[in-house]
Order: structure tokens, then sequence, then C-alpha cells
């Protein structure tokens, strides 16, 4: 059975060492404290990431049906597509005028 110290806890949830020391702190990942080091079995760090990733991954699917939520993304999507365009109403782009054609030197008309 493998062992983590804090760092290495830290860098196999990839999070900073003061994160990790919180997360033991408050008991929500596991580990224990012997004498001034933290102590963490491999197991129950895989199975603390495991929970938390399904906990959030079902706070998305939900989050993702609620009516504030959705009355949220289409103000959003109407406001996207409702952007007036930024020119003033009612000018026009003028055509472009027409020029006249560049006379030929004799060593274009050689090379063509």
């Amino acid at each position: 059975m493998k062992t983590f110290d804090l760092i290495e806890c830290a860098e196999f949830l990839k999070v900073d060492r003061n994160t990790a020391m919180k997360l033991a702190g408050t008991g929500e990942l596991p580990g224990a404290k012997i004498g001034r080091a933290w102590v963490f079995l491999e197991d129950d760090v895989v199975a603390f990431l495991r929970r938390k990733a399904q906990e959030q991954s079902l706070l998305r699917l939900q989050g993702a049906h609620e009516p504030e939520a959705d009355a949220q993304v289409a103000r959003a999507i109407a406001k996207q597509i409702g952007t007036p365009d930024r020119r003033r109403p009612g000018r026009r782009a003028r055509t472009l005028p027409t020029l006249p054609d560049l006379p030929q030197t004799h060593g274009q008309i050689a090379a063509a």
C-alpha cells in the first residue's frame, strides 16, 4: 500500500500544498497527522478524487436544467444576436471609382 506525504498528495491532486493542507485539516481529505507530518493512503486520495469528480459532474448536470440558469443563458444569447450594426443607419458605402488603364511600357510588352 503506497502512502503520500502532504507535498506528494498535493502534486497528485494537482493543487497547491496549502489547499491540500486545508482539505486534510477539515477532514474532507482523509489522512492522518503523525507527529508534524501528514500521511495519506493512495487509495483514500483516489477515492476522494473520484467522489469529488462525481459530485461536481452531478452539479453541472443539474445546473444545466435550472430555470434561472436557462433564463440567464437565453438573455445572453439574445443580447449577442440582437447587437445592432455599429454603422450609422442610412449611410451607404460609396461605389469605387473607375480607374483608367495604365499605359503599357515597352518592357512589359516584351515580357508578355
